[in-house]
């Protein structure tokens, strides 16, 4: 889901909220995707839990999404209770519908938010991305511009890595960056990448896509995306996880063309001690003695509540103060926790001030990879993404973003995942120990 759908859902869900046609609803999302997470966040702002989350795709059964339970449709107890809302957003919304109503659920319990384009709406976006376009040129001149059309801070990161080699081998010194919200400019901070621009809306991202693709001789940017969604046959995305075409040999290979010998080069981390020292004041946390967990994820399968407070009951009594990343409203603070809202700029800083992480992969596991906390990355054993394992794809190790993080798999029904992250911590900590007494012996 694109930005600018993602605020035609809002104003959908907001005018159902408004009606009354939510509350104290069975609420149930169709489909396990990011568009489903992003509905969920939208839905946890107006303080609305779905009840679980329905899929036809066995390997996603009874795994987690956003921490919600996926289930088969068949499970669901009295299908067609009168209080059951099913929500979806997917290109297929006609199959999911007809699903339903051939359970017999009444269609005006289902809720397809899904709307298509067509060739009149694509044609005047393409106006208004040239209008966009000619702004751009006349505030900067006729330099190159590259469009990052996503709010994937992941693959902000992984540009980064490879920014400076890129332009040194394109002979590039002045560009315009272009990014479609704060998070994604304070990621491309930490490399230092110049020219980064906000797009004033997020909907012009596709305005200067649909005018490049109508006009390219005339619209030169570049797209900087592995597998670019807008192009109806996209057929690079189905070598993600070919022969070790991993995220990183996507973006090396198919975004900047890059040799085999260029590797991904973390950023210079800058100074910042003072105001971390002073956001670990503010929350009450432990400096050195503090763990991070990130239990939010925009791609892949998480975890459920009672795996976490599970985890964060063992870490606090193994001594640990103990933190949520998140940002209150949508990603609320685990049971127990404090929620601190980690600036993405200064987030290696942080959680290495913090020392300990543990969060299932998602795109803030690139961002502080640099960092010399003790990191735990966790990936569901049984996930796959394209032609390999999640953790095939995105493993840290193999991306060579770092090779000091433990990234462990787990298995939907292993009920000691926690015990098995509280002995490796408990490893880290004893070994800090001796080597603390023998600098001091």
């Amino acid at each position: 889901m694109f930005d600018y759908e993602l605020e035609q859902v809002k104003k959908k869900l907001d005018r159902l909220v408004r009606a009354g046609r939510l509350q104290g609803k069975n609420i149930y999302l169709f489909g396990v995707s990011d568009n489903t997470r992003k509905i969920i966040q939208v839905l946890r702002s107006y303080k609305l839990e779905p009840v679980y989350i329905l899929d036809n795709d066995t390997a996603k059964q009874h795994g987690y999404c956003s921490r919600i339970l996926v289930i088969s449709i068949e499970e669901v107890n009295n299908l067609q209770n009168e209080k059951n809302v099913y929500i979806g957003y997917s290109q297929y919304w006609r199959e999911m519908l007809n699903q339903l109503q051939e359970k017999k659920v009444k269609k005006e319990n289902i809720l397809m938010l899904y709307k298509g384009e067509n060739l009149w709406q694509n044609l005047g976006y393409a106006w208004r991305g040239k209008k966009v376009y000619e702004k751009l040129i006349e505030k900067y001149g006729n330099i190159p511009i590259f469009l990052c059309p996503y709010t994937g801070t992941g693959d902000i990161y992984l540009i980064g890595t490879f920014w400076k080699q890129y332009l040194k081998q394109e002979k590039i010194n002045n560009y315009v960056f272009l990014v479609i919200n704060k998070a994604c400019e304070k990621t491309a901070m930490l490399f230092d990448i110049k020219n980064t621009e906000v797009l004033e809306q997020k909907i012009e991202s596709t305005y200067l896509i649909q005018y490049h693709m109508l006009c390219p001789e005339k619209a030169k940017i570049k797209i900087l995306n592995d597998s670019w969604l807008k192009i109806h046959v996209d057929p690079l995305k189905w070598f993600r996880g070919f022969k070790g075409l991993n995220f990183k040999e996507l973006f090396r290979k198919f975004v900047f063309e890059l040799p085999d010998t260029a590797r991904p080069e973390a950023p210079v981390l800058k100074e910042t001690e003072e105001l971390i020292e002073e956001s670990f004041h503010k929350n009450d946390l432990q400096v050195g003695n503090t763990v991070v967990l990130s239990p939010y994820s925009n791609t892949l399968a998480d975890l459920p509540d009672i795996f976490w407070n599970k985890l964060v009951e063992e870490l606090k009594r193994a001594g640990f103060s103990v933190c949520t990343n998140g940002n209150g409203d949508t990603e609320p603070a685990l049971k127990g926790t404090s929620c601190v809202f980690v600036p993405l700029h200064r987030a290696p800083q942080w959680i290495e001030k913090a020392g300990y992480f543990i969060g299932v992969r998602s795109g803030f596991c690139d961002i502080i990879s640099a960092s010399k906390a003790k990191k735990i990355i966790l990936y569901d054993s049984r996930e796959r993404f394209f032609n390999c394992s999640a953790y095939e794809y995105f493993n840290l190790k193999d991306m060579e973003l770092c090779d000091d993080a433990v990234e462990l798999l787990f298995d939907r029904d292993d009920r000691n995942l926690s015990e098995k992250i509280m002995n490796c911590i408990t490893k880290w900590k004893e070994r800090a120990q001796i080597e603390c007494n023998v600098c001091s012996g």
